[in-house]
């Protein structure tokens, strides 16, 4: 396995602006412009940081977490927590990365999160090289399934909804066994709900939280493992008491998720979730089961 740690800060923007060429209708007569990785790509570019776009996407891992933090400060997550911390914190300081390219184990990967964990990291994200497809997001899931310290699961539909997708979760279970993590995924095949879907990444992102449950942010959940669920909810917001402006956060984030998933369901875009898939890649997975 080849991984690259990510700790680069993000290109200074001076007075140059990533292109936005993803446009995404919100109600009936608005929409709203978001950068493809290549926007992002051809703005490192012209900031001098690379030949060219080609080379931003096979040579200059290193700063692929940094413009997927530049990705979440431009709100297409929908996340208001993600997006001010993402426009005032360091990579290295919230979301540590390491690229995973090349030959890569179960057992490597795990290794790498658990070392997350004892630094007592809030978040890492793991982006695997690779070309992005349904058939990446079935291979990654199964790799690390099949892992005694990770799991699988299918999450269903919320009541009232359906359709031509299968949602998997992934769980990573820590080493002592008291807590399992969800797992976030970004990837920019169609059927990920738009929140999670940067178009055009050379990579499928996994981001978990690999320390315990923050129980005084957010409620954790037992999981499918019967043990209490970390979650991104529980990365500390830098808030402390100031329970107006996280009640004002949680409310803008509600309302930015809903406008941008809309007309798609809401189901491929929950917190325990990490890949929406078409549905004939339920029965290539590992372990699947409906809640």
């Amino acid at each position: 396995m080849t991984t690259h740690e990510g700790h680069t800060a993000a290109p200074n923007p001076a007075r140059i602006k990533p292109q936005r060429s993803v446009k995404r209708a919100v109600g009936h007569s608005d929409s709203r412009p978001f950068s493809s990785f290549d926007d992002y790509a051809e703005w490192v570019v012209a900031l001098g940081r690379a030949e060219c776009v080609a080379d931003v996407r096979t040579k200059h891992k290193d700063l692929w977490g940094a413009l997927l933090m530049e990705w979440y400060a431009q709100g297409q997550l929908a996340c208001v927590f993600a997006q001010v911390l993402a426009r005032n914190m360091s990579e290295a300081e919230i979301w540590p990365t390491v690229v995973v390219s090349g030959s890569w184990t179960a057992e490597m990967v795990t290794a790498t999160v658990d070392a997350a964990a004892e630094e007592g990291a809030e978040v890492i994200q793991l982006l695997f090289a690779c070309e992005g497809t349904v058939e990446d997001a079935i291979s990654i899931t199964t790799r690390l399934a099949a892992h005694p310290r990770w799991a699988s699961a299918d999450r269903g539909w919320l009541e009232g909804e359906s359709g031509d997708s299968v949602q998997i979760g992934l769980q990573w279970i820590s080493s002592d066994n008291t807590y399992e993590s969800w797992v976030l995924g970004i990837a920019p095949f169609e059927t990920m709900p738009f929140t999670r879907r940067w178009i055009g990444a050379p990579f499928i992102a996994l981001v978990l939280r690999p320390t315990p449950p923050a129980t005084e942010r957010a409620e954790a959940p037992i999981g499918d493992s019967g043990l209490p669920s970390a979650h991104l909810a529980h990365v500390d917001d830098t808030l402390g008491a100031d329970s107006v402006k996280r009640l004002k956060w949680t409310e803008g984030t509600r309302r930015a998720k809903r406008a941008l998933i809309s007309p798609d369901p809401l189901s491929r875009a929950r917190a325990k979730v990490t890949f929406a898939l078409p549905a004939w890649a339920g029965a290539s997975l590992i372990n699947p089961s409906v809640e």
